[in-house]
């Protein structure tokens, strides 16, 4: 977790318990892309209804992005977090249940999901708008970072405790599952009533306005652009890591945990250094030195030789990764009403999301072409395309925002 004091989310009973919750939240969702997968494989499924289950997860971001948007904004944050957590719990403990009865066939485990899946939209809606009721809007990028923070610690470190609970058991790991959605439910309900705090003069959300504000606002066009540009070149780049250690380094799954790892631990360096950043240099800055900064791990990674250079190299990429995730999330935030937070927030995250299936896609295309070394070389080139386009049209949108912030008030 972050240890800066000056962070508006450790700085309050409300800040904590946000992290709380987003870090039980992604722990839950972390061990359910492990877990899924291997009871569809344990029922005798194949590698294509595995990966099947898997994406089942991520369809809901697709069909319930606006109204899950306009619920965060909408209603009271608190219930509306507590009844998606205990959700989620009551069909992780469903799933336990019939593991327990031998009662479990694809369709209930595509089924389980998609409902939990489910879940973590209503979920981000939620903490987007809680966020907006405990960081003013200068706070905001560090409070993003903290924020992903907590994510990255509980989606990054789900799948290894669920690596170990399997052996205990597929029934064990998911009452774990279950259990960690109960904290953060528990969590979340203990935050003060101020988390529920709506902008009631402010003209109601509609699915409209939010995509208007993303896309057609001079503020938020390059952003959204950039983001999205961005994620597609991070979706190859972080999917094409397995097959590179696997097929042309042939490491161990020892060897692979390792280098894995390295790469979620310099992500835990983000928060400090956003924080740093943001009381220096403009939002559009960071981003655009981000993107640059991901091309030479991006390359190094189609360069280096054994397993020591591409944990060397893959390290910089995933804390790249990190600081540009967190810093477009933050900017936007800082962009968009408070009485919009939820929606244009899970908006944005389908976005990213969108663009990273489709990376991921690209990247197993390109690696079977050319190779995972190949194809680490035109993400590179793809990151510094990014950069280099995007700079522009951001640099235009910083001087108009840092304009607006100098003009003299009209009498």
């Amino acid at each position: 977790m972050p240890v800066n004091s000056r962070n508006p989310l450790l700085r309050s009973r409300d800040g904590r318990a946000i992290l709380v919750t987003q870090a039980a939240h992604a722990l839950a969702q972390g061990m359910l892309t492990v877990i899924i997968p291997w009871l569809i494989l344990e029922q005798g499924g194949s590698a294509s209804q595995a990966a099947i289950g898997f994406a089942m997860t991520f369809v809901p971001f697709l069909l319930l992005a606006a109204p899950a948007g306009l619920a965060g904004d909408r209603m009271a944050r608190r219930p509306l977090l507590g009844a998606a957590l205990a959700t989620g719990a009551i069909i992780a403990m469903g799933l336990t249940l019939l593991l327990a009865a031998g009662d479990l066939g694809l369709p209930w485990l595509y089924l389980a999901a998609f409902l939990i899946g489910s879940v973590r939209v209503f979920v981000d809606a939620g903490m987007f708008g809680a966020l907006a009721t405990v960081a003013s809007r200068d706070e905001m990028m560090p409070a993003q970072a903290a924020l992903a923070q907590a994510f990255n610690l509980g989606y990054f470190g789900g799948p290894a405790i669920a690596g170990l609970a399997l052996v205990l058991g597929a029934g064990i790991a998911m009452s774990l599952v279950a259990g960690a959605l109960v904290l953060g439910a528990a969590a979340a309900v203990s935050a003060s009533a101020r988390l529920d705090e709506r902008d009631e003069d402010a003209p109601q959300p509609s699915v409209r306005r939010g995509l208007a504000f993303l896309f057609l606002s001079r503020d938020l066009r390059a952003l959204t652009i950039t983001g999205i540009a961005w994620s597609i070149a991070s979706g190859a780049a972080i999917s094409l890591a397995v097959p590179h250690l696997r097929n042309d380094l042939g490491v161990s799954g020892a060897a692979l945990a390792a280098v894995l790892g390295a790469g979620v631990a310099c992500m835990m360096l983000a928060t400090p250094i956003i924080t740093r950043l943001d009381r220096r240099h403009a939002d559009e800055t960071i981003i655009v030195v981000a993107c640059a900064a991901y091309v030479v791990p991006a390359l190094a990674m189609a360069a280096v030789p054994g397993v020591m250079g591409t944990a060397l190299a893959y390290a910089p990429l995933m804390l790249a990764n990190a600081v540009c995730a967190a810093t477009l999330m933050g900017a936007r935030a800082r962009r968009v009403p408070r009485s919009m937070q939820a929606l244009a927030g899970v908006a944005g995250r389908t976005l990213v999301m969108a663009g990273l299936a489709t990376g991921a896609a690209m990247g197993g295309l390109a690696a079977d072409a050319l190779g995972a070394r190949g194809a680490y070389l035109l993400v590179g080139a793809a990151l510094a395309v990014t950069a280099i386009a995007a700079r522009p049209a951001l640099m235009r949108a910083r001087d108009r925002r840092l304009r607006g912030r100098t003009a003299p008030a009209r009498s």
